[in-house]
């Protein structure tokens, strides 16, 4: 073979390459390898010597009550109105809001805002907001979980400035 035509075979081998694998991701699935069964007729029953009959019995009382499902709300936070959402920043067994709310008429959730130290907050219609995270409890001697509100209202006072002064030695 010349050097002239290898660029052009290695060409038509990566073209067929790529086609082939392309049909084997992205073409149609395999087929199955079971065999079709052709559409026969049955005949119909034959008659039986006692005709059917209607089934008899009684509706019996439940022996217990009915299992619930095992489901866990360790990792969601109970709202003042009584309903469940997740909690944030991977709380578990976070304390209910309405402990913390206060006395503020309740507000509901609009939307989820990360603060700039990455916690996620809850943001309310009345511009409040309020989160969930684990924190270090030295007393307990490891991480529990702490519910946050933050409600909008007038600004903290400013610092006073500085008036000690210093005595010359």
């Amino acid at each position: 073979m010349s050097s002239k035509a290898l660029p052009a075979v290695l060409v038509l081998l990566l073209v067929v390459g790529l086609a082939a694998l392309a049909n084997h991701f992205l073409g149609d699935p395999p087929a199955t390898n079971a065999p079709k069964k052709a559409a026969t007729l049955s005949p119909p029953p034959a008659a039986t010597a006692t005709p059917p009959r209607a089934a008899t019995g009684r509706v019996a009382r439940s022996q217990g009550s009915i299992p619930k499902a095992n489901v866990s709300n360790e990792h969601k936070l109970e709202l003042p109105d009584g309903t469940l959402v997740d909690a944030l920043n991977g709380a578990v067994d976070a304390p209910p809001l309405k402990d913390y709310w206060g006395t503020f008429e309740w507000s509901p959730i609009i939307g989820i805002e990360r603060s700039s130290a990455g916690v996620d907050w809850y943001k309310h219609a009345d511009g409040s907001f309020s989160t969930t995270e684990m924190v270090m409890r030295t007393d307990l001697g490891r991480k529990a979980a702490m519910t946050r509100v933050a409600h909008p209202g007038p600004a903290p006072a400013t610092t006073a400035p500085n008036t000690k002064t210093t005595s010359p030695r």
